[in-house]
This record gives C-alpha cells, sequence and structure tokens, in this order.
C-alpha cells in the first residue's frame, strides 16, 4: 500500500492499494482479527429479525420499529403480542379483535400512516 501525496491542502490521507494486495493475505494481525470475528460478536444487538430466537416478537426490528414507535405503538404492541400468543383456532374464533380494532381506530385517529403527497386528490371547493 503506497500513500499518495496531497494536493488538497487537507490533512486526509489517501493510500492506493494494488488488486493483489487487496486479495492476498491479510498481514495485520488487528484486521485478521476483525476479520475472524463473528457478526454477533460485532454487532451486539444483532437484530435477526421480527421473532426473537424465543418465538415472541422482536420489536426492535427494523421492520416494525416504526410502528412501535408511532402514537399508536402501545395497541400495535399489543395487537400483535395477542396475535402472536393466540392459536390458530383461537384467531378464527375472532381472538384479539378487540387489540386490533384498537390498534386500526388508533391509526385513523391519529392519521399517524396518512402519507403527505401533494398529488393527493383534494376536494373540490364550493
Amino acid at each position: 500500500m503506497t500513500e499518495v501525496s496531497n494536493t488538497s491542502g487537507s490533512n486526509d490521507k489517501e493510500y492506493v492499494m494494488a488488486k493483489e494486495e487487496f486479495w492476498g493475505e491479510i498481514k495485520d494481525s488487528y484486521v485478521q482479527k476483525l476479520a475472524d470475528t463473528g457478526p454477533n460478536d460485532v454487532y451486539p444487538s444483532y437484530n435477526p429479525g421480527p421473532e426473537n430466537p424465543d418465538g415472541s416478537v422482536n420489536f426492535e426490528c427494523h421492520c416494525v420499529s416504526h410502528l412501535v414507535a408511532s402514537p399508536c405503538g402501545y395497541e400495535f404492541r399489543e395487537a400483535i403480542t395477542c396475535q402472536k400468543t393466540s392459536s390458530e383456532e383461537e384467531m378464527e374464533n375472532g381472538a384479539c379483535g378487540e387489540q386490533l380494532m384498537a390498534f386500526m381506530e388508533c391509526a385513523m385517529r391519529t392519521q399517524c400512516f396518512k402519507t403527505n403527497d401533494s398529488n393527493d386528490e383534494k376536494a373540490p371547493e364550493k
């Protein structure tokens, strides 16, 4: 790896690496240690997805975090937790209906999921 002279006047350093060096063996012990480190050690809050290993809902997952952080977050958590802990038969018999309706009513009342699209049709003026 070679350092390239800096002509911009800043304190930044620029390095150039040959293709062979880039794809070659790692020579620095610290960099090798990082390369050998697993993702769970690098990211201690590793986020596997919408479900935790124990089957519970992972409310920190990016796929639902916006819903949890919304004005209806409490209602959303209640509805999803009920859904995850109910059997398919219980769900078919109306389990969690109250929680799901509370979430939907909150979403309609607060309009927290309404888009701010300026292309929306406006009501005609009289």
